[in-house]
C-alpha cells in the first residue's frame, strides 16, 4: 500500500481476540501512517502473515492457539517482523514471553500491559516507523543464517581475504560528531553474501581459528588507519577482543608493535572486552588488561549488563570505557526495569570514572533518554550503521 507521496506505508498486522482492541490498536496506526490489517482467530493470521510486515502487535491470551505458539510459529518461521507483546497478564508473564520470542530469534519492540494509555501505544509505533523495512535485508540476511559455515570454508575465506573489517561510526551524543569507530568483522563471501559474526566467531573460537581471525582484523584495520592518518585524518578506533585472546600474555607486546611499526599510537585505540571474557581466568585477564593499560590502549568493557562479572572485577579492572548493551537500551522507554538498569550502569561507569557509550540506538526517543541520563557517546542505526572504510566519513 502506498501514501499519497507514493512511499511505501510500513504494514502493520493485529491479532487480539477482541474486535475492539483489534481495531482501537489499528486506528492509532492509520493515524500514524501505516498500513494496517487486523484479524480476531489464528487463521486469518496465518492467511494474512507475510513476510514483508513492519509489526505485529499480538495477544497473548488468544483462545485456541495462545501467544506462546503462535511465537513459536514466527519463530519457525524465520519472521523478520518487530513484535509488540500485549496481555492483561501480570509483567512477569509479558516479560517470559519476550525472553521466548527472543531466544526463537525474533525481534521484539516492546510490550504492552492490559489496560494501557494511548501514549504507550503510540510509543511503539514510533520504534516500528524508525525500524528498517525488513523485506530485502531481513530475507537476505535470514537466507545467509541457513548456511552452516566449517573449519575449512572459514580457513579459505581467511586465506582469500573474504573477512574484513567493516567500522562503525561512535558519535559524540552532545554534538553528534564522530568521535571514533568500532571495528566489526564481516565474512564478505562472493555467493552468499555477508555472513554474520554470530556464525564464524563462535566457529574460529572452538576451531582453534580465532587468534589468526583476531589477527587479521586487526591488521587491515591498522594499516587502514595508517591510510588515514596519510590522508590528515586522525583515526581512533575500538577493536573487539575474544576472551581466548586474553589468555595470551605476549597480547600487550605484540599489539604494541603493530600499532607503532605503522605509526600509529596505543592511547587512539580502545580495546573492548566482554563482561564474559572476564569470568574464564579472572587474574589472567587482569594481568594482560593491566599491561595493555600501561602501554596506554583504552580498555572498554562490552556489553555491561549481560555478563555475570561481579562489581568488584568491574572496580578493579584497568577499564577507562562502559558500554551499555543494546538489549538495555532498546526496551528502556517501555520497560522500567530495562530503564533502570541504563540509569545504574550509567552511574556507575560515571561513578568508577569511565567513559559511558550506548549501544543500539535506533531512535530519537532513545536519543534524548541518553542524553538526559549523561552518556558521552553513543552507536547505532539511528546515528550511522557499520560500513566498509571506502564508505567511512570521519566528518
Amino acid at each position: 500500500m502506498t501514501d499519497n507521496a507514493g512511499t511505501r506505508r510500513p504494514p502493520v498486522l493485529i491479532l487480539d481476540d477482541e474486535r475492539d482492541m483489534c481495531e482501537l490498536v489499528a486506528d492509532v496506526g492509520d493515524d500514524m501512517g501505516f498500513a494496517t490489517q487486523w484479524c480476531d482467530n489464528f487463521e486469518d493470521f496465518a492467511c494474512r502473515y507475510s513476510i514483508d510486515l513492519r509489526g505485529i502487535f499480538l495477544d497473548l491470551a488468544m483462545p485456541g492457539m495462545d501467544g506462546i505458539e503462535i511465537i513459536r510459529f514466527l519463530g519457525d518461521n524465520n519472521s523478520a517482523a518487530h513484535l509488540v507483546l500485549m496481555s492483561g497478564h501480570d509483567v512477569h508473564v509479558l516479560d517470559a514471553a519476550r525472553r521466548l520470542a527472543e531466544g526463537r530469534g525474533l525481534k521484539v519492540a516492546g510490550v504492552l500491559h492490559k489496560p494501557f494509555v494511548l501514549a504507550d501505544l503510540a510509543a511503539l509505533y514510533d520504534i516500528l516507523a524508525a525500524v528498517d523495512d525488513p523485506i530485502r535485508p531481513a530475507v537476505a540476511e535470514r537466507a545467509a543464517s541457513r548456511y552452516v559455515p566449517d573449519a575449512a570454508a572459514l580457513d579459505a575465506a581467511l586465506a582469500q581475504g573474504h573477512v574484513t573489517p567493516y567500522f562503525q561510526p561512535k558519535f559524540g551524543v552532545a554534538d553528534r560528531m564522530v568521535k571514533g569507530a568500532e571495528v566489526l568483522a564481516r565474512w564478505i563471501d562472493p555467493d552468499r553474501g555477508i555472513i554474520g559474526p554470530d556464525q564464524f566467531i563462535p566457529l574460529a573460537e572452538k576451531e582453534g581459528l580465532i587468534e589468526r581471525l583476531t589477527g587479521t582484523i586487526i591488521d587491515q584495520a591498522l594499516d587502514q588507519c595508517r591510510a588515514w592518518r596519510g590522508q590528515g585524518i586522525q583515526p581512533r578506533i575500538a577493536l573487539n577482543l575474544s576472551p581466548l585472546s586474553l589468555r595470551n600474555l605476549d597480547l600487550p607486546e605484540v599489539l604494541l608493535r603493530k600499532v607503532t611499526s605503522r605509526g600509529l599510537f596505543p592511547d587512539t585505540i580502545t580495546l573492548e572486552i566482554t563482561e564474559t571474557a572476564l569470568m574464564s581466568d579472572y587474574t589472567a585477564s587482569l594481568d594482560v588488561l593491566t599491561r595493555l593499560r600501561m602501554r596506554r590502549f583504552g580498555l572498554s568493557i562490552d556489553d555491561f549488563g549481560t555478563g555475570y562479572s561481579s562489581l568488584k572485577q568491574l572496580q578493579h579492572g584497568p577499564f577507562t570505557e562502559l558500554k551499555v548493551d543494546q538489549a538495555f537500551i532498546a526496551k528502556a522507554l517501555v520497560e522500567e526495569g530495562s530503564l533502570a538498569i541504563v540509569e545504574s550502569s550509567v552511574q556507575l561507569g560515571h561513578r568508577l570514572g569511565m567513559k559511558v557509550v550506548a549501544e543500539g540506538v535506533e531512535t530519537e526517543a532513545q536519543m534524548a533518554m541518553i542524553t538526559g541520563l549523561g552518556c558521552e557517546e553513543a552507536q547505532g542505526y539511528l546515528l550511522g550503521r557499520p560500513r566498509p572504510a571506502e564508505a567511512f566519513e570521519w566528518e
